[in-house]
């Protein structure tokens, strides 16, 4: 039998349903009128791709719907608003870097290859631009940014970061909640954004997705947390927690994370969501629950407000609630915050149902596919380059495009999209002529210029067959140039699917040796979506191009690129490893070895990376001169006030990414050896200079000490600037903090 309601109203017009009124007293009026079955249905999330989803909306007053789009969420809002408080549903979709899982949505470079633009404001505007394609698609809760900072590389899910620093992942994060929030979470055009995976995710046993996580609340406030702290700050409006356990406890059971951390220390008061059945997972997975009463309990006690897909949370939640096993002032605190969100959003007044007609008319516009195209030019990072690149014009006649990832148009895209197994109810891929592959990018840039030929070369799951890799070597023999496309697909990234290695898969290494021995120039375009162990390709090719997964005009900037039409700008986010075991080979090193070299590695092979991060390389060259401070003294509270000359020294214009490190010479509790604290992004015309300036505050000279706490010990400091992280790419300037 249903509880009836705690307060009911003879008002012909409820107050909760009156916009002009404070948003707090219409969530308090909407829930005094709730019973304990509507309560607890707000809290629970269902996939819509549930073949009896309208019965479970009506029967458990469902709060959220994940997992459709378009028409599909206007059968569901409409049972919703029918109920007898009118309540709307709010509906959430994994729109990652794009309107993923809508057809022929704008999709742009991964996140992993956006961040290696270094672009706040392109980031910013990718999303805006997401925000808007999902206007009319009856979705207003996008799950993303991810702040997630990866520290083993054969984690699946690398792509979805912004890579290996806590500085940039929260600023290219909070990038992101501004695009998709926009100004007010009230206009039609914004979404809800929310930041995941809290916390810690990234870096699990063995890279393995969503296992142990064997970090101390140091490492936590050291690595994991700023990057959250920094969405917060920008007014994400919600959190996901994470699928691991850290020290034994799940991310969603973690009641010092949730509320300790997030609620009291960061200020947030917005909606915290579980990731897929984390509940279910506490039972049946951790088993850590011996049972979904026991796990929802904790859950909703640790901070959760909205469990997503575990139904059987909703009858043993409403079971505990009547029981006394769960406070009603949990519940009642999780479910203001839900409605809050939706009152913010303006669902009472316009549930935004799907409007398939105005919707076409917005979904993959012309000035959306140019901000992708702009965001595939930025994001490429020019690794190695002998001279072939750009192409001369007088020399390159004919053209041998070879490897599995050049005319696929699916593994561009990477995860995270139609096509690639979370599909929302929809199976298919985008419209293949959505994409311009690499192939499809040279074809056009040198139509009626050059000879453009293809050959696949070789699998990716296989060992390939050997007339592949001859077909490929006869096309190379007769090119002026040979375009290696490499890397990785579907198969070895993602969601569950950590890998063992970090080697090219399938015989491409073989494809690679057997085009080199032609004696054509190889230029190999690096498309997968994490680094790869491939010291070889660093080692022997002519010209390596760094794309990740660089979305649909990824083809068409990579054309332009090799052919000289755009000035490659990007730099890495992610270090490059020499060898699987090498890991971590994050920039941020910690002193204390007692060697620095590998004894089973070739000779001159140390700690460090093949290619670090901050690194990229130009078709001109800057330098970096006359660095200086303001002062060599700062007081307590003060910033570190430094400039640095810039040049092009080159021939052509460019944009260099002018970076500033910390060294802290002597700390309490070890610290890495240099942190990034600030990054300026400048254009310069050939022969042209810039001052670039960057003020530290003093906040940002801080370390996490052995208590946790975020401290700045006076003493000797060093700043390094210059155009990497590498030692050899920087200038220092030493100075010390006064007592």
């Amino acid at each position: 039998m249903k509880t009836t309601p705690s307060k009911r109203s003879t008002d012909s017009t409820p107050l909760y349903k009156n916009a002009r009124r404070p948003i707090p007293e219409r969530v308090d009026d909407l829930l005094g009128r709730m019973t304990v079955e509507e309560k607890i249905g707000q809290m629970t999330q269902a996939a819509g791709t549930d073949k009896d989803i309208l019965r479970l909306v009506a029967d458990f007053h469902l709060g959220s719907v994940l997992s459709i789009v378009g028409r599909n969420t206007a059968d569901v809002q409409n049972v919703a608003l029918r109920s007898r408080l009118g309540i709307p549903v709010l509906f959430g979709i994994d729109a990652i870097h794009g309107h993923s899982m809508h057809y022929g949505a704008t999709m742009f470079p991964s996140a992993l290859a956006m961040a290696c633009s270094w672009n706040e404001d392109l980031i910013e505007q990718t999303a805006r631009v997401t925000a808007l394609e999902m206007q009319y698609t009856g979705v207003h809760w996008t799950f993303s940014p991810v702040f997630c900072l990866p520290r083993d590389l054969r984690w699946g899910r690398v792509n979805e970061t912004f890579g290996e620093d806590p500085l940039l992942i929260g600023r290219f994060g909070a990038a992101m909640v501004r695009g998709y929030q926009g100004k007010d979470l009230s206009d039609p055009g914004s979404v809800a954004a929310c930041a995941k995976h809290y916390a810690g995710y990234g870096d699990t046993l063995g890279g393995r997705d969503a296992s142990e996580a064997e970090h101390s609340r140091r490492k936590m406030r050291t690595w994991f947390l700023p990057p959250f702290e920094a969405a917060v700050r920008a007014g994400v409006a919600t959190f996901m927690t994470g699928y691991e356990c850290i020290d034994g406890v799940p991310c969603t059971a973690n009641r010092w994370l949730l509320t300790d951390v997030l609620r009291s220390e960061m200020g947030f008061d917005g909606v915290v969501v579980t990731d897929w059945d984390n509940i279910g997972r506490m039972v049946r997975q951790k088993r850590v629950s011996p049972d979904i009463t026991d796990a929802s309990i904790r859950a909703i006690h640790a901070g959760n407000d909205l469990m997503m897909q575990t139904m059987e949370f909703h009858a043993c939640a409403v079971a505990a609630v009547k029981a006394g096993r769960i406070p009603m002032p949990e519940v009642d605190q999780a479910v203001r915050r839900i409605l809050t969100l939706k009152f913010k959003l303006g669902l009472f007044e316009d549930p935004r149902l799907a409007d398939d007609a105005k919707s076409a008319k917005r979904v993959g516009r012309r000035e959306h596919r140019e901000t992708a195209l702009h965001a595939a030019r930025e994001s490429a990072v020019l690794l190695k380059n002998r001279g072939v690149l750009p192409l001369n014009p007088e020399r390159t006649k004919r053209i041998a495009v070879i490897g599995p990832n050049a005319d696929n148009d699916l593994e561009q895209l990477g995860d995270w999209s139609l096509g690639a197994g979370q599909g929302q109810g929809i199976m298919q891929k985008h419209p293949r002529a959505c994409t311009v592959t690499v192939l499809d990018g040279l074809e056009r840039r040198y139509a009626g210029i050059a000879t453009v030929e293809y050959a696949e070369g070789c699998s990716m799951t296989g060992d390939g067959a050997p007339h592949k890799i001859a077909g490929a070597v006869r096309l190379a023999e007769k090119a002026d140039v040979a375009v290696l496309v490499l890397g990785d697909q579907l198969a070895f990234a993602g969601e569950c699917k950590s890998t063992a290695t970090l080697d090219l898969p399938g015989a491409q290494k073989a494809l690679f040796e057997a085009v080199l021995a032609t004696g054509t120039p190889v230029v190999v375009v690096f498309l997968a979506s994490k680094p790869l162990a491939i010291p070889y390709v660093e080692k022997a090719a002519d010209a390596i191009l760094c794309v990740f997964n660089p979305g649909m005009e990824g083809g068409i900037a990579i054309a332009e690129i090799l052919a000289g039409d755009f000035n490659p700008c990007g730099k890495l986010t992610m270090s490059f490893p020499y060898h699987v075991g090498q890991q971590p080979v994050a920039y941020q090193e910690l002193p204390g070895a007692h060697h620095d070299a590998y004894p089973d590695l070739p000779a001159g092979v140390r700690f460090e990376a093949v290619f670090s991060f901050g690194f990229g390389l130009s078709y001109t060259t800057f330098a970096c001169r006359r660095p200086r401070l303001a002062s060599a003294t700062i007081g307590q509270g003060q910033p570190v006030v430094a400039e640095v000359d810039v040049w092009n020294t080159g021939e052509r214009a460019g944009r260099e990414v002018v970076q500033c490190y910390l060294h802290d010479v002597c700390t309490s509790a070890t610290w890495p050896l240099k942190v990034l604290v600030d990054f300026k992004r400048v254009e310069l015309k050939p022969g042209k200079s810039e001052t670039v300036r960057f003020e530290i505050p003093y906040e940002a000279l801080a370390i996490v000490d052995a208590d946790g706490n975020r401290a700045v010990e006076p003493g000797d400091f060093v700043l390094l600037v210059g155009a990497s992280s590498r030692d050899r790419d920087l200038h220092r300037m030493p100075f010390t903090i006064t007592p």
